[in-house]
């Protein structure tokens, strides 16, 4: 059966007293919306309509970077007059001849799964109703819209609080917001809403009182997991919502024979990869796509994200990567920065205050301490020491490095790319190298020791200061 959807998220969220648009907020190291989206898509749905209003622009990008222009159709809702009014402007973007179900959800309501809308979508078609919500129950339902029945069971109204009587208000069971409708009537009952309300909106709800009234079937399939449907309003409940996504996540990895030093203090993201075996110290966050293989040690607050790493690799305090791979039994750390693009091939040592970046560095190959190798091929076996600078930028473009096999690098050398350095190489430390260099070669640039005798006895009778440090020098 042909399914398209439509994504809410237009509205500002006023109590997160933010200029970022609600949906934008990051949960889980993504944006709320996008956790969303994806389980939508996962569903099969097509075309999936994002209504967009507020900061519609910024929603439009954050969306598309991720998914693709190609797989969302963006409607803008403008202003804001309800749900039923963004449902409106999503049907411009609904081919004229689709026909099927549309179900209605909620970008900041992220928790919502894959398997309970597949449940909800077989319960949908099992009834042949041509309008189905999914509904809960809860001891205080506050300020919920209310599902009325009628004296058989039957589906009657949805009444929103502001609206709803005491009667109405004792009801225990609500509306979560998700819908499925079938096409042809959605067309037809958005034509028909009013905004005969305290806010004078448009609401979704109206269409269970539409459908009834034209004598169409309603279902309210009843969900079992009330935490689902949570939405997000609030920075409090963002940060419950966080702590409640994380708290899953570790226990998941826990029990697949994944070590976590401090579970309270690992942020993990659902979409990284982590074999068994691995141990994660605390204080660390691994976001995005992130891929750790077995025997992975990451000793404790670093910060990696869209990160490979190989077997075996130890990483130790402080380091931090992003869209890097790192190979098998490699040492990062401590305090080291792999930027975007860093590939090591395995077996090497990144040390502290290294910074590398769009750095593909072979198997073996050690850079220990304080250098930056940027935009830069380096070979096998090759030692890198203290200090070295890949001199890459003009001012204008980066340039790029080579070095090859088993050289040694001396302290403080700069490299001014484009420059090649052959295999077998040795580089005396404090060189400038600015050509290239052959295979086998011992290369330097040092300009000749001057000395001046007794000079420092002149400096100081010069400030007042006296050899044995008691004289007028100032001290900080």
């Amino acid at each position: 059966m042909n399914l398209a959807a439509i994504v809410l998220a237009a509205g500002q969220g006023t109590r997160m007293r933010s200029a970022r648009a609600k949906v934008l907020h990051e949960l889980g190291g993504e944006p709320i919306i996008a956790r969303a989206v994806r389980t939508i898509t996962s569903l099969g749905a097509g075309p999936v309509i994002v209504v967009v209003g507020h900061r519609a622009r910024e929603v439009e990008a954050a969306l598309s970077a991720r998914y693709g222009r190609d797989q969302l159709v963006f409607a803008l809702q403008e202003p804001q007059r309800g749900t039923g009014d963004a449902a409106r402007a999503a049907l411009a973007a609904l081919p004229a001849d689709f026909n099927g179900n549309v179900l209605i959800a909620y970008g900041d309501m992220p928790l919502v799964s894959e398997k309970t809308l597949d449940r909800f979508l077989a319960a949908h078609r099992e009834s042949g109703a041509k309008l189905s919500f999914i509904s809960i129950k809860l001891a205080d339902p506050k300020a919920y819209g209310r599902v009325v029945r009628d004296e058989k069971g039957g589906v009657s109204r949805i009444v929103e609080h502001r609206d709803a009587s005491e009667s109405d208000r004792a009801i225990d069971e609500i509306n979560t917001g998700f819908y499925l409708v079938d096409a042809a009537f959605l067309r037809v009952a958005l034509d028909e809403l009013q905004p005969n309300n305290a806010q004078n909106e448009y609401y979704l709800t109206d269409l269970v009182a539409i459908a009834r009234a034209h004598g169409l079937g309603i279902a309210a399939w009843i969900a079992n997991d009330r935490a689902e449907f949570a939405g997000i309003n609030s920075r409090m409940e963002l940060a419950e919502m966080e702590a409640t996504i994380r708290e899953s996540t570790c226990r998941k990895l826990m029990e697949a024979g994944v070590t976590l030093i401090d579970p309270a203090s690992a942020f993990i993201s659902e979409e990284a990869e982590i074999a068994p075996d691995c141990t994660i110290g605390p204080n660390v966050q691994i976001l995005g796509r992130t891929k750790i293989a077995s025997g992975v040690t990451i000793e404790g607050t670093a910060w990696l994200k869209n990160v490979t790493i190989g077997r075996g690799t130890l990483l130790k305090l402080g380091v931090r990567a992003e869209d890097a791979e790192i190979g098998d039994e490699c040492e990062i750390g401590p305090f080291a920065n792999l930027r975007a693009g860093t590939y090591l091939e395995g077996r090497n040592r990144i040390g502290n205050f290294v910074e590398t970046k769009k750095a593909h560095i072979g198997r073996g190959t050690k850079a220990s301490h304080l250098s930056y190798l940027g935009d830069a091929t380096i070979g096998a076996d090759t030692n890198v020491g203290c200090g070295v600078i890949t001199v890459n930028y003009d001012g204008y473009e980066k340039h790029h490095t080579e070095i090859g096999d088993r050289c040694m690098v001396g302290c403080d050398t700069q490299l001014i790319a484009p420059v090649k350095v052959g295999s077998d190489v040795y580089v005396a430390s404090g060189t400038t190298i600015m050509r290239e260099v052959a295979d086998g070669t011992l290369v330097m640039s040092h300009h000749p020791q001057r000395e001046k005798p007794g000079w420092m006895a002149t400096w100081r009778e010069r400030h007042g200061d006296s050899p044995d440090g008691n004289g007028k020098r100032e001290r900080e």
